[in-house]
C-alpha cells in the first residue's frame, strides 16, 4: 500500500561532524541524512565487496561472544513469534563472528538459506577499533548528560517488526539497502501490539505483516499504513527518528551491516516509564468504567498537566511529591512504591 501522505524529508549534504541537531529536534519527525557516512572506513569497504565488511570486522573483532538469532528458509526473513505467541519462529545462540560469517559463506549462492541476524552488539565492546573510526560528533547541549551508544546490526536479509524504543535514534546504513517503515506514536492503537512478554529482542512489536496486510484480522492497520513514513536508505545514509515512533527495519541484501546510535533524553533516575504502564495495568485498568474515568482525570492532573499547575497553590514547604525531580526525590519515591507494593 502506498503512503498517502507523509513524506520523509531528506538533507543533502551532512557530514559525521555537522549534524544539524537543532534543526531534527524541531522537524520531531523522521529526516533521511543523505550520505551521512559514505566516508566511514567501514562503507568504503563495502564499495569493494560484502566481503570486504566481513574481513573488518573478523580483523577488529573483540573476540566477545554475542547472541546470534537463527531462522530457518521458511520465515522468509521474518523474525518474530510464532503462531501461539509464546514463542519464537528463531532459535537464538550464543556465538562468535567467525562462525555466523562461515555460514552466511557457505550459502552465499544459495537460493534458500538460514536467516542469521546479530542485533543490538554494543559496537564499542565488540569492534574497538572500527567504533574509533566509524562514529558521529555529537556536538550539541542535548548530550552533555546523555552521551549515545552505538550498536552494530548484522547478518542476511532480516525484517524487524515495527516496534518502538524509548531513545532518540540515528541509525547509519553500512552495508545493503535498507527500508524503514515509521509510525508516530499515536498509531499504537493501529499496530496491533504483541504480548508484553515475551518479546523477540526485548520490545514489544506488532503482530501485523506489514507487506501482506491482513485487513481482515487487523482492520485499523490500514489507517497506520495510511499515516506511514518510508524511508529507504543506501550504503552511507542515515535516518534520524525521535524516541517512541514505531519502526519496521527491512535489510534487504544476503549480507548486511548497520550502526545506530541511541541517547535518552531524561535523566535515569526517572527510571522506566514501562513499569508505570505495567503497574497501571494491575491496578486501573479493570476497575470499572467510572472509576477508570476518575482515575483518568486524576493522571490527566498529576501526571500529564503542568506540574507547575499542581503546586501553584500550596506553601513551598508543602511540595513534596511535588516538588521538580531529581535523585533524591526519585529514590524517596521508590522507597514509598517499594513499601506499597510489598503489604
Amino acid at each position: 500500500m502506498k503512503n498517502k501522505q507523509n513524506t520523509v524529508t531528506v538533507l543533502e549534504g551532512i557530514t559525521a561532524d555537522s549534524i544539524p541537531f537543532d534543526e531534527l529536534f524541531e522537524q520531531d519527525q523522521p529526516v533521511i541524512l543523505k550520505g551521512l557516512v559514505k566516508d566511514w572506513p567501514l562503507v568504503k569497504a563495502g564499495q569493494q565487496s560484502a566481503d570486504k565488511v566481513m574481513e573488518q570486522l573478523e580483523l577488529n573483532y573483540s573476540q566477545r561472544p554475542m547472541l546470534v538469532y537463527k531462522g530457518s528458509p521458511e520465515i522468509k526473513a521474518r523474525f518474530g513469534y510464532d503462531k501461539s505467541c509464546t514463542g519464537f519462529n528463531y532459535s537464538s545462540e550464543r556465538t562468535t563472528i567467525p562462525e555466523v560469517f562461515k555460514t552466511i559463506r557457505s550459502q552465499l549462492t544459495q537460493q534458500q538459506h538460514d536467516y542469521l541476524y546479530i542485533n543490538s552488539l554494543r559496537f564499542d565492546e565488540g569492534f574497538p577499533n572500527l567504533y574509533q573510526s566509524n562514529s558521529l560528533a555529537f556536538e550539541h547541549p542535548e548530550f552533555t548528560d546523555n552521551q549515545p551508544v552505538a550498536k552494530i546490526w548484522l547478518g542476511t536479509e532480516s525484517v524487524a517488526a515495527a516496534h518502538f524504543d524509548q531513545p532518540k535514534n540515528i541509525a547509519c546504513c553500512v552495508l545493503g539497502k535498507r527500508r524503514f517503515t515509521l509510525f508516530a506514536p499515536d498509531q499504537v492503537d493501529n499496530l496491533y501490539p504483541g504480548p508484553l512478554s515475551p518479546t523477540p529482542g526485548g520490545q514489544v512489536v506488532t503482530l501485523a505483516d506489514l507487506s501482506k496486510p491482513d485487513f481482515t484480522r487487523f482492520p485499523r492497520l490500514k489507517t497506520a499504513l495510511e499515516n506511514a513514513y518510508i524511508a529507504d536508505l543506501e550504503p552511507g545514509d542515515g535516518l534520524y527518528y525521535p524516541n517512541m515512533w514505531w519502526h519496521e527495519v527491512e535489510a534487504f541484501d544476503r549480507f548486511n551491516a548497520m550502526v545506530n546510535f541511541w541517547w535518552m533524553t531524561a535523566p535515569p533516575y526517572l527510571g522506566n516509564p514501562m513499569d508505570v504502564v505495567m503497574h497501571a495495568m494491575m491496578s486501573v485498568r479493570d476497575r470499572p468504567a467510572k472509576e477508570k474515568e476518575a482515575w483518568k482525570a486524576l493522571f490527566d492532573y498529576y501526571i500529564f498537566a503542568d506540574p507547575e499547575q499542581v503546586r501553584a497553590h500550596l506553601p513551598p514547604e508543602s511540595h513534596g511529591e511535588f516538588a521538580s525531580m531529581d535523585d533524591n526525590l526519585s529514590r524517596r519515591l521508590r522507597a514509598m512504591l517499594r513499601n506499597n507494593l510489598n503489604r
